[in-house]
């Protein structure tokens, strides 16, 4: 029985990637004087050794603008990261955390938005009468107390975009929070030079 050559560890990573990238088992067989059988072990080997040892096989490939890739680069810069790829990565894993909807924020808006619809029909109402008084030639009656409301009115609608606005702030200093806390450490690894 003919001893086979036994392969590089160089070798067997470059079999891996070469059969992840289509090239066939039998082309790479006989290019590195092996089996079949030894091709197909070593792939199997890999993929073995890479799920147990968590490695990281996917690649995930995004498009953006050089603009957008500008901005992540600063915004990645002030917190002193930079290693593109290691903040993505905490970013992934932090996503959960970060996209999920605020309830408390959600229902505020809600409760606005009903506030928002009472005022809509207040100035309604108020519209049609000055239109219906218009209409049959009635000198346009726009008491004191109209007024009052609608000056009210006018303050509460203001009232509203500051709450909004407010709870904007807040969501937004949550988002930040979590993101720092999803990228802490990574400055102080890149000012040590750890990979």
């Amino acid at each position: 029985m003919p001893r086979r050559r036994r392969l590089s560890e160089i070798e067997r990573s470059t079999i891996a990637q070469e059969r992840r990238n289509g090239v066939s088992a039998a082309s790479l067989a006989a290019r590195y004087d092996v089996s079949l059988k030894t091709i197909y072990n070593v792939v199997n080997h890999r993929d073995e050794r890479q799920t147990a040892n968590g490695s990281r096989s996917r690649v995930v490939g995004i498009r953006v603008s050089d603009d957008d890739l500008r901005r992540f680069d600063a915004a990645l810069s002030r917190r002193g990261i930079t290693h593109r790829s290691d903040a993505m990565r905490r970013l992934m894993l932090a996503a959960e955390g970060v996209f999920l909807p605020d309830d408390e924020m959600c229902e505020e808006l809600r409760n606005l938005g009903a506030a928002l619809n009472r005022v809509g029909n207040n100035v309604n109402q108020i519209a049609r009468r000055l239109n219906e008084a218009k209409v049959r030639g009635e000198r346009l009656s726009y008491p004191a107390s109209s007024h009052r409301d609608v000056r009210a009115l006018a303050g509460l609608v203001f009232d509203l975009a500051d709450q909004v606005q407010e709870m904007s702030r807040a969501r937004r200093s949550v988002l930040d929070l979590e993101i720092s806390s999803a990228l802490a450490g990574l400055a102080e690894r890149d000012e040590n030079g750890a990979e």
